[in-house]
């Protein structure tokens, strides 16, 4: 057994080479600042989704930061994980996502013996909890008559969503406020402008993102744009339908489709962008808009995330998504802006994201998440 408590992470988007995604950053950064305190273990899928062989290796790995061990996820989860929960002697199991399959519900019907910290991702938000209404609402009162979260510490990223696992959670249920630990980025340096407005948008193919409302916005703006969508096509519907609009825009409106990036390249993109784009139905943080202004783009999102008022700050805006017509005037104010103002903008996303990193006290509020999950 370690000298220092050990933290066994499940993290399933944690797979060989997956970079790119926001709580994999988030925990490397984590797992490195409180590395002199924990001993952390994550445990991952052996591949990513729809991959026929595995490209991990076996056993555990020494990360650095971490030791990591991938698992095959079978048709009832991660294939190994009971075992694996048993033999490896661990203080704190942080489990990812409520309705995660692969680790989260058979860690839970395990009966996990450590004490469990159970991250909900924003999956509480009103915005999250209106995809797939019917059926989400049917797994929370059967996971609250089944007391299957009897006992947890709920982690919530900050105070809003820490009001949201209130109203879901078990009555009583105890809910400590962590931000997420992030790191500025240095990006390349920046490509000037051409006659084109550059705008990115990075985020999974699904319908909580908003790609389809972003395109639909897209088609409305007067001025040449060159849009590049970065993420993996999580749910067919979605995609399909952004495939449809992508191949309905105007001829001055391109669309390039990136796919899964790794984060290096998702970096050196944004220093060739002008523009972030995100209409997202809500983000309990908003990884992607983190990196975004931490690259120095500008980002236009809606006001369903804790990146509020951008505008002020010259960062960006944060916009209802009741009033597209406000996301399209937006894109037609910064395509009119000149090249000073830009640049002005562009600081002031960096400054919003450097403010986020000096003043959140994440490293220190996640230690005392973890030592809250111990008593």
């Amino acid at each position: 057994m370690s000298a220092k408590p050990v933290v066994l992470v499940a993290l399933g988007c944690f797979w060989p080479g997956n970079d790119a995604s926001g709580p994999n950053q988030s925990f490397i950064a984590l797992a490195t600042a409180l590395q002199g305190e924990f001993e952390f273990r994550v445990v991952a899928r052996d591949r990513e989704p729809g991959a026929v062989a595995s490209s991990a290796p076996a056993g555990w790995v020494d990360l650095g930061f971490a030791k990591a061990r991938y698992l095959d996820i079978g048709r009832f989860g991660a294939r190994g994980l009971s075992a694996l929960l048993k033999q490896t002697p661990h203080d704190v199991l942080w489990l990812n996502s409520v309705y995660d399959r692969e680790f989260t519900l058979p860690a839970l019907l395990a009966g996990a013996r450590a004490p469990i910290v159970l991250s909900p991702r924003g999956e509480f938000g009103s915005g999250a909890l209106e995809v797939k209404a019917a059926k989400k609402q049917v797994f929370l009162r059967l996971a609250r008559a089944l007391g299957l979260w009897r006992g947890i510490v709920w982690h919530a990223t900050s105070a809003a969503e820490a009001r949201d696992i209130a109203a879901e959670a078990p009555r009583a249920a105890k809910i400590v406020v962590a931000p997420n630990l992030r790191l500025m980025l240095t990006p390349p340096p920046f490509t000037p402008p051409g006659e084109a407005l550059r705008v990115i948008f990075v985020g999974r193919i699904a319908p909580i993102k908003g790609l389809a409302f972003a395109l639909k916005a897209l088609a409305q703006v007067r001025a040449p744009v060159r849009f590049e969508i970065f993420g993996p096509p999580e749910d067919a519907a979605t995609y399909a339908e952004a495939r449809a609009l992508a191949e309905a825009l105007p001829a001055h409106v391109e669309a390039v489709w990136r796919g899964a990036a790794s984060n290096e390249a998702i970096v050196e993109a944004h220093a060739r962008s002008d523009l972030f784009l995100l209409p997202t139905g809500g983000e309990n943080f908003g990884h992607a808009i983190f990196e975004a202004l931490s690259c120095g783009v500008p980002a236009l999102i809606s006001d369903q995330t804790p990146w509020r008022g951008l505008e002020a700050k010259r960062a960006g805006w944060d916009l209802p998504l009741s009033a597209p017509a406000a996301f399209i005037a937006a894109m037609e104010a910064f395509v009119a802006m000149p090249a000073e103002t830009r640049a002005q903008w562009r600081e002031g996303a960096r400054a919003c994201a450097r403010a986020y990193v000096e003043e959140s006290g994440a490293a220190e509020a996640s230690a005392r998440l973890l030592r809250e999950a111990m008593r």
